[in-house]
């Protein structure tokens, strides 16, 4: 019994094989191969039927196109003038299954057959596949063929780039192709690298302008979205006509993990993604990345070259070469001027004879015999620092940096030495200026230490009595010694807060010494900040009376409750406060405000006061600053209260900050965070 294989040929045939194999196959007179081509659908080979005829064959080969099976019409419907009354098609797919074309056969009438000519007219279909992707595949191998030779030997990056656009919009049979590179300014954006390849410069000028002026993203657009996943892409119905582009793809080139560039190309005309394309371009990139290394490979070798040459012809160094047994062939002007020997007097002899101390003589030889043996050696391509001596038998100390010019079976060794006597006299004198300055810092420490102790042993010395004369004044005040007259209140009155003000200044400047040693660290627990605020105002309200200032507390109804040191948080709000009343004249006005803004406590103290002035508040927290102001209106103070407020604010975790118009009056902002979710 007859088979399809049987029937069909199997060694490599053009479409015309195709064609008449399968006129004989189905014993028709009508056969041919139709192709997609731009995504149109064309007549290629025809046997059998005139051109002007070809009409009544496209439909009906547009309709197997799309079909998984074999196609047959029998009878297919009539019309004015039809002859073809039967067609068989046979779909043919790439690999992908794209549908790429149909093999046919027709007849004018409608005779009969059986399912092996059927089926022979399959397996026709799929040796034209293979056929056709062969085909393809072999022009694909000769692009990355060319590519890579003219790439390889390309003088440059851009010359590379160039001619992969042209081979590419050549065989893919685009229009135009671009090349985007990274910007050299550390952002990640690609930029226009200037080199393009345009069919039709006219039709594209707006896309090239556009696009060269363009900085793109990684991930925006499509280059920026093949840089960022170094990834082929395809886009096809895109909708930019007012630049005259429909489709467009690009693909990375990658050299040693990163981007050289981002090939683009552009059709205006829709192009449906093409899998076997985007796999070659893959190939391309990654063919042009190490194009690209070996160019830049290239460029660094004759850089290195051109500025081997500039340094040692300009070299204020001394320079000298030797061969293999250690002998001079080489020996600069710096050399003569460093050593003291003229170059005719130094080339063809032993270097170690004349400028290696007599000590290192023996070792320098065999160190030469040891690198000529093993091909290493202690100082090759090393800084290294030794000793040398000059022809007057003065030693001196040298840097020197031994380098193979070439890899061959003669040794040979180029050198320059740096005379570096001024830097080590220069680094002995750094080495003993530097000891001297930890020897004054030592000693600064030390006066500090005794400076912190001397106060802190002060101050605790004057608290005790301080805290006893304030003890016996309270007494005398209460009639513990007889009732007292009108004027020896006033004076005790007057005694009290002086002796409350040294109090004060003392426990301020113990406070700063437990600063200073880590001891005054806050005990944090849950605290309702509106309590807080409402006993400070409460602390300082017989002060803002006597001077008929106007105190304001605006406290919320919704607790607030922070994580604080009550007693540290306290200290810090009587302080905010009793400045704001402080520096108000009378009749002015305070207002301290507390409100919640998201996760924190926002405190604003707010006076009419006699303000700061702008260049003095960045200062405002230093120890022992006072306001210009403050000294000009004989405002007392240490200068030390709002340094301890800061020091307490940041300790939980919090910030501080000032505004103020002098003669206006000052506002501080306390924020602070707040204890999980509040109601």
């Amino acid at each position: 019994m007859r088979t399809a294989e049987g029937l069909v040929a199997t060694g490599p045939y053009c479409l015309d094989d195709a064609v008449l194999i399968a006129t004989a196959l189905g014993r028709v007179p009508i056969a041919g191969v139709a192709l997609l081509e731009r995504d149109e659908l064309r007549l290629r080979e025809v046997r059998g039927m005139p051109p002007d005829r070809y009409g009544e064959l496209l439909p009906l080969c547009q309709q197997t196109v799309d079909a998984d099976d074999l196609v047959v019409f029998a009878r297919p419907r009539r019309s004015t003038g039809r002859v073809v009354h039967y067609y068989a098609g046979v779909p043919i797919r790439a690999d992908d299954r794209r549908p790429v074309g149909v093999v046919f056969i027709a007849a004018y009438d409608a005779p009969h057959f059986d399912h092996v000519a059927h089926d022979a007219l399959w397996v026709l279909g799929r040796q034209v596949e293979r056929q056709l992707e062969a085909e393809w595949a072999g022009k694909a191998t000769d692009l990355l063929s060319r590519v890579v030779s003219t790439a390889h030997g390309a003088s440059g990056v851009g010359e590379a780039l160039r001619s992969c656009l042209e081979e590419v919009c050549a065989f893919a049979e685009w229009p135009v192709g671009h090349a985007y590179v990274p910007a050299d300014d550390g952002t990640g954006e690609l930029m226009s690298s200037g080199v393009w390849h345009c069919a039709d410069e006219r039709r594209f000028t707006r896309l090239r302008d556009v696009t060269g002026a363009a900085r793109v993203a990684p991930g925006a657009g499509l280059p920026g979205e093949v840089a960022a996943t170094m990834c082929p892409k395809w886009m096809d119905r895109l909708d930019l006509a007012e630049i005259g582009v429909s489709s467009a793809f690009a693909f990375p080139v990658c050299a040693n993990g990163e981007l050289v560039a981002v090939l683009e190309f552009f059709h205006d005309d829709i192009r449906s993604p093409s899998p076997h394309l985007l796999d070659v371009v893959t190939e391309l990139g990654r063919e042009l990345g190490v194009a690209a290394t070996r160019i830049s490979d290239r460029a660094r070798l004759r850089d290195t070259v051109h500025q081997l040459r500039k340094i040692i012809g300009t070299a204020h160094d001394a320079f000298v070469a030797l061969d293999g047994d250690g002998l001079v062939t080489e020996w600069n002007e710096a050399a003569e001027r460093m050593f003291g020997w003229r170059r005719e007097q130094m080339l063809g002899v032993s270097l170690a004879d004349r400028v290696v101390p007599d000590r290192y003589r023996e070792e320098h030889v065999a160190g030469i015999a040891r690198l000529k043996a093993t091909g290493e050696g202690p100082v090759l391509g090393r800084q290294v620092e030794l000793s040398a001596v000059r022809k007057n038998g003065q030693e001196f100390p040298i840097e020197l940096l031994v380098w193979e010019p070439q890899s061959s079976d003669v040794y040979r060794f180029n050198a320059f030495v740096r005379d570096i006597s001024d830097r080590k006299e220069a680094e002995r004198a750094l080495h003993a200026a530097y000891a001297r300055e930890q020897e004054v810092v030592e000693e600064l420490r030390r006066l500090d230490r005794t400076k912190t102790d001397f106060i802190a042993n002060v101050s605790h010395e004057l608290r005790t009595p301080l805290t006893s004369i304030s003890g016996y004044l309270e007494l005398l005040v209460d009639g513990a010694a007889g009732e007292l007259s009108g004027e020896q209140l006033d004076l005790t009155s007057v005694m009290q807060r002086n002796t409350q003000r040294l109090l004060r200044l003392v426990k301020d400047i113990l406070t700063v010494g437990k600063m200073d040693s880590g001891q005054f660290r806050p005990d944090l627990v849950p605290t309702d900040l509106g309590a807080l605020v409402a006993a400070a105002v409460k602390s300082v309200e017989p002060e803002a009376v006597g001077k008929a200032i106007n105190l304001v507390s605006q406290v919320g109804p919704d607790q607030i409750t922070v994580p604080a040191d009550p007693n540290q948080l306290d200290r810090a709000l009587l302080n905010l406060l009793s400045n704001a009343v402080k520096f108000t004249r009378p009749a002015g006005s305070v207002a301290v405000r507390v409100r919640r803004i998201g996760n924190e406590a926002r405190i604003t103290v707010a006076d009419t006061g006699i303000g700061i002035p702008a260049d003095e508040l960045p200062r405002l927290f230093d120890r022992f600053f006072r306001s210009s102001l403050a000294a000009d209106n004989e405002i007392q103070g240490t200068g030390l209260g709002l340094a301890i407020v800061k020091h307490i604010v940041e300790q939980h975790g919090g910030a501080i900050s000032v505004t103020s118009r002098p003669g206006e009056g000052t506002m501080v902002a306390v924020v602070l965070p707040i204890c999980g979710p509040q109601p």
